[in-house]
């Protein structure tokens, strides 16, 4: 997409890739299938082999479930499960600090347990609050927030926003 912003900055930035793996204005979708999914994460440096049925729609679960959490909309139920499936009780390092762990070691589910955690982390720190969710329902695209009053809403001005703004004129010039 021919946004202008740049990534999130650090660990956020591989829930907004996971999220983004989805490009639902143009309809296209890199985890449609089990194949794709495969590809992808293994693109993005996930040393998997060929995911199951189970795995996929895991995966596929994750995603949306975290897209429409950043949104705003009540995923508690659905993040506790997952919470229960994926993550490990908190612990300490060794060097002393707080951890929330994957449950399962292996490349995919360790892969799936960061990316919650994160969620859960960033959630505590305040840091997720940055990641937001395009305000155009066609769109949905994940971007990091650098305004400072966290006050963007779409992900892009050019595309989103004034396709939003035309949309709005037009209906109240009547």
């Amino acid at each position: 997409m021919p946004f202008s912003r740049t990534e999130a900055p650090g660990e956020l930035r591989k829930l907004e890739q996971l999220c983004n793996s989805a490009r639902l204005l143009y309809t296209e979708d890199a985890l449609i299938t089990s194949t794709s999914a495969s590809a992808w994460l293994r693109a993005n440096g996930v040393d998997v082999g060929d995911l199951n049925r189970k795995e996929h729609e895991l995966l596929l679960k994750l995603r949306e479930t975290i897209r429409d959490h950043l949104d705003g909309q009540e995923r508690t139920a659905e993040l506790n499960k997952l919470a229960k499936v994926l993550l490990a009780p908190p612990r300490w390092s060794e060097h002393g600090e707080p951890v929330l762990p994957p449950r399962k070691t292996g490349p995919f589910d360790a892969y799936l347990g960061e990316c919650l955690a994160l969620v859960f982390i960033g959630g505590l720190t305040g840091e997720l609050d940055r990641l937001k969710v395009c305000r155009n329902p066609d769109c949905r695209w994940v971007f990091y927030d650098r305004s400072p009053g966290q006050s963007s809403v779409w992900c892009s001005m050019d595309l989103c926003g004034a396709r939003q703004e035309t949309r709005y004129r037009s209906r109240h010039a009547r």
